[in-house]
């Protein structure tokens, strides 16, 4: 029973709690069934009328943590990714390690010659013969949405040096969900798109899953500060962890050690 409880979302709007998103936000990380009504019981008896969307989350991961330690991890995703700021490029070469995984040749932050000007291109991809740009666009909060406007420039990027640098496709990749103008320009434009629930069947969190391919930053551990020095030192996924000694990331990196041994812990429960 919901109580009547409402749910107070990062925009401002109100809706009416459902269990069906609960379930359904567990059953992506893979929570296993018989945990999934034992959490919507802990969870229900902690919201009572008007919450947010953080304390719902909250709470889910409070009781994950405690109850299945992988499921945790995984479903402390998307902060993970925002952590990847404050700036973007963390998430440039975030993204170069995913699409390397996928068989292509990566370079970030590329200055570009166009037809007009030289453009600085954030991810440039190459497979099969064929050559294509990115835009990564990262964003630090959840509030907003990659709206039209980024479709518009990153196609008149993509058509200033198409011809030059023999570019055959253009992605926008962001971190947050689109506005409706977005997509349908994207689409109009046959634009590769990439956001966090877009397209459904292979969102940017499927992108990420799929291959195992987590940030570091979904290590809850590890202060904030030791993540930002982990990625200023190109030690961006979770499992680049592993290739290290545990005396070599406390030595270089300035790790604590009792907070590094449950990160390494963490890192083998999710890589494998």
């Amino acid at each position: 029973m919901d109580k009547g409880i409402v749910v107070i979302k990062k925009n401002g709007e109100a809706e009416p709690y459902s269990r069906e998103k609960v379930i359904h936000s567990m059953q992506r990380v893979g929570v296993p069934q018989e945990l999934q009504e034992k959490a919507l019981q802990h969870i229900e008896e902690k919201l009572h009328g008007e919450v947010s969307t953080h304390e719902v989350f909250t709470h889910i991961l409070e009781f994950l943590e405690k109850k299945d330690t992988k499921s945790s991890l995984k479903f402390n995703l998307r902060q993970a990714v925002f952590e990847l700021g404050p700036t973007g490029f963390p998430f440039e070469r975030f993204l170069a390690r995913i699409f390397t995984h996928e068989g292509y040749k990566t370079i970030v932050d590329v200055p570009m010659r166009g037809e007009c000007v030289t453009h600085e291109i954030d991810l440039v991809l190459e497979k099969d013969g064929k050559k294509e740009i990115v835009e990564a666009k990262f964003h630090n909060q959840q509030i907003g949405k990659t709206d039209v406007q980024v479709m518009l420039y990153m196609y008149a990027r993509y058509l200033d040096v198409k011809v030059k640098n023999d570019i055959s496709d253009v992605w926008v990749i962001t971190n947050t969900k689109l506005t409706t103008d977005a997509i349908s320009y994207a689409r109009c434009k046959n634009m590769k798109i990439l956001a966090w629930n877009y397209p459904e069947e292979k969102s940017l969190q499927a992108f990420v899953e799929s291959p195992k391919m987590y940030p570091v930053t979904i290590l809850p551990s590890l202060t904030l500060g030791e993540k930002q020095r982990l990625l200023q030192n190109n030690i961006i996924l979770s499992c680049d962890l592993l290739d290290h000694s545990e005396n070599d990331l406390i030595d270089k990196y300035q790790l604590d050690p009792g907070r590094l041994t449950e990160a390494l812990s963490g890192a083998h429960t999710i890589c494998k």
